[in-house]
């Protein structure tokens, strides 16, 4: 069931779609991606985020939000041609979150960041990028509950996705030397058996993403490619241990 946007407050300065920043009417505040990014980017970022939850991760909570014909239609806000109305993906926001720095990493527990690690590994997510000079690792530090909180992922089976990269930049690297087969092993099970909820997860997102008012596919991607990604990875599962 999806809620109801009813006021916006205009977009955030930071990310490639720089998101709307808008108010629902169940009272929570969210950033909502629908024109601003393409019709695959969307795909992509509904069903990550949902199998990173479905995974355990803390990701910020997703939910689908009616953009209302009135509201698009006489919001001010810079290029409204990417507000229109319709069912848009909704990240809520963690109140008092902070985006993270380096200065967090040492707090934030390592079974979450070999988990995040191995996520972002096995679904070819390179935006998870952090050093001493700043990055986009797309997590937010919750100052209230002392954790971290993932959001976006529209560039997940990212086609030029870099290994040598990936291991070099991410965020939680850290931790990687310290990765061992058993907890790879133990990892992958969990995430295969969450493979088995993408029918669904696919089922919740609306007919307007994928074609539009005349009936014309609007996207490229299917639920069929997504699931062979993800049972036969390009990027072998075992190359993200140590050596």
């Amino acid at each position: 069931m999806s809620m109801t946007i009813v006021s916006i407050s205009g977009r955030a300065e930071k990310g490639a779609s720089r998101p709307f920043f808008c108010e629902a009417d169940d009272g929570n505040f969210y950033f909502v991606k629908r024109d601003n990014i393409s019709a695959d980017q969307l795909v992509i970022e509904y069903v990550f985020s949902r199998l990173a939850e479905e995974c355990g991760l803390p990701v910020a909570p997703v939910r689908l939000l009616a953009i209302p014909e009135s509201l698009s239609q006489y919001a001010i806000v810079e290029h409204s041609g990417e507000f229109l109305p319709g069912l848009a993906f909704g990240s809520q926001r963690v109140q008092f979150a902070e985006e993270v720095r380096s200065s967090h990493l040492r707090q934030i527990d390592e079974e979450t960041k070999f988990r995040c690690l191995c996520f972002d590994w096995w679904t070819r997510n390179p935006d998870r990028r952090l050093d001493l000079l700043g990055g986009d690792p797309n997590l937010l530090w919750d100052p209230v509950l002392q954790s971290v909180v993932l959001h976006d992922h529209d560039s997940c089976l990212d086609p030029e996705f870099d290994e040598t990269e990936f291991k070099r930049e991410h965020a939680f690297r850290d931790v990687r030397p310290f990765l061992e087969r058993s907890f790879l092993k133990k990892w992958r099970t969990r995430f295969e058996s969450t493979i088995y909820s993408l029918n669904s997860i696919w089922e919740e997102m609306p007919e307007e993403w994928f074609v539009d008012s005349v009936g014309v596919s609007r996207t490229s991607i299917t639920r069929e490619k997504i699931e062979a990604e993800l049972i036969k990875p390009e990027n072998e599962v075992d190359g993200i241990l140590p050596g």
